[in-house]
C-alpha cells in the first residue's frame, strides 16, 4: 500500500465511531515526517472537497455520518480533482457560486481544525487563517465584502489589505470589521474575545443590549463582548498571543491558570487536583504538543506526582 493510501485509510478511521480505540496507532504512525506531510495534504484536500459536497448531487448527504468506506471511496474519487480546485482557485469559486445559486456569493465553505492544531489555511483574498484545535469557521466572500463567521472556538485572522471590500468576523454576538490587520477571535460559553495584535479594528455588540456598543480597538490591546456590551480594552498577555506556536512560554502564572492556558491547545488534557489549594506560580517553556511533559515538568518542580487516565489525560495530585 502507498503513502498516500495510507493517509487516506487513517484520514477515514479517525473520523470513524472507533476512532479513540485506534489513536494510540494512529499517532505513531504519524510521528514519522513523511507520514505526517501526506496526512495533513489528505486533510487539506478534504477541506477544499467540500465545495464539490455543496453540488446538487451530494448537498444533502452528511459525510461525517457516511459509512467509512462509502468516505474512504469518495476520497479517493475526488482527491486528485479536490488539489486540482485547490490550486485554481477560480474554478472553486465558479464552483460554489453555483451549487448554491447565489450569483451574488463568489465563495462560500466551512472548514475546521482536525487532529492538527494550529491548522494554516490560506482564504482566496490572500488572507491567512490560523485555526485552534477544535475549531470551525464558516466562509462567505462576494463583490462587497469578505465575511467570516466563528463557530467554535479560536482563530487568527491575517488580513490582505482591500481598500472596498472589509474583512468582517462574526462570533456569537460579536463582530470585529477590519481591512488589513492582525488579530485573534475566541468564542467561549460566555463571552467573545478579541485580542489585535496589528493594525486597528472596530469591534461591535449585536446582542441588543443597553452597554456600549462600538469599540476602536489599537494593537496591543484586547477587549471582550459579554453581557451585552463591549468592555474595557486592556493590555494583551503574552501568554494570549503565543497559541499558534508549539512553545508555550509561562513567567510567573499561577499554577491554576498555567493549567487552564495549556489546555487550550493541548491534544489531551491535564487535569490539576489537589486536595488544598496553593498559590504556586509558573514559569518557563513549554510544548503545547507534549501534555504528559507539561504535568510531568510541573509535579516535579513542586514536589506532585503526575496520574496517567483511562482517557488520556494527565492528572498532578499530591505527592503523598
Amino acid at each position: 500500500m502507498s503513502l498516500d493510501q495510507d493517509a487516506d485509510d487513517w484520514f477515514v478511521r479517525m473520523r470513524s465511531p472507533d476512532a479513540a480505540d485506534v489513536r494510540a496507532n494512529f499517532e505513531e504512525w504519524r510521528s514519522v515526517p513523511a507520514h505526517a506531510q501526506a496526512y495533513e495534504r489528505r486533510v487539506r484536500s478534504f477541506d477544499t472537497m467540500m465545495f464539490l459536497a455543496s453540488t446538487g448531487t451530494v448537498r444533502n448527504r452528511n459525510l461525517d455520518t457516511a459509512k467509512p468506506w462509502v468516505l474512504q471511496t469518495a476520497f479517493r474519487k475526488y482527491a486528485a480533482a479536490a488539489i486540482g480546485l485547490m490550486l485554481s482557485g477560480s474554478l472553486v469559486l465558479v464552483a460554489a457560486q453555483r451549487s448554491f445559486g447565489e450569483p451574488q456569493s463568489l465563495s462560500r465553505m466551512e472548514v475546521a481544525s482536525l487532529e492538527n492544531a494550529p491548522r494554516h489555511i490560506s482564504l482566496p483574498d490572500g488572507s491567512k487563517l490560523i485555526l485552534d484545535r477544535g475549531s470551525r469557521v464558516q466562509i462567505s466572500y462576494d463583490h462587497n465584502q469578505r465575511r467570516l463567521r466563528l463557530l467554535v472556538g479560536r482563530a487568527r485572522f491575517s488580513v490582505a489589505h482591500e481598500r472596498t471590500r472589509p474583512f468582517i468576523v462574526e462570533a456569537g454576538a460579536g463582530r470585529v470589521i477590519a481591512h488589513g490587520t492582525l488579530f485573534d477571535v475566541e468564542l467561549t460559553q460566555s463571552a467573545v474575545r478579541i485580542a489585535l495584535l496589528q493594525g486597528a479594528v472596530e469591534v461591535r455588540d449585536a446582542s441588543g443590549g443597553n452597554g456600549r456598543k462600538r469599540l476602536d480597538l489599537r494593537a496591543g490591546q484586547r477587549t471582550a463582548i459579554e453581557g451585552g456590551s463591549v468592555v474595557k480594552p486592556s493590555s494583551i498577555a503574552a501568554a494570549d498571543s503565543q497559541w499558534p506556536n508549539d512553545m508555550l512560554v509561562l513567567g510567573g502564572v499561577e499554577i491554576g491558570e498555567a493549567v487552564a492556558v495549556f489546555n487550550r491547545t493541548a491534544p489531551r488534557p491535564v487535569l490539576y487536583e489537589l486536595r488544598s489549594a496553593q498559590s504556586l506560580r509558573v514559569s518557563g517553556a513549554f510544548k503545547r504538543s507534549d501534555p504528559e511533559g507539561f504535568a510531568r515538568q510541573l509535579a516535579a518542580t513542586f514536589g506532585f506526582r503526575v496520574e496517567k487516565r483511562e482517557d488520556g489525560s494527565f492528572a498532578i495530585v499530591d505527592g503523598s
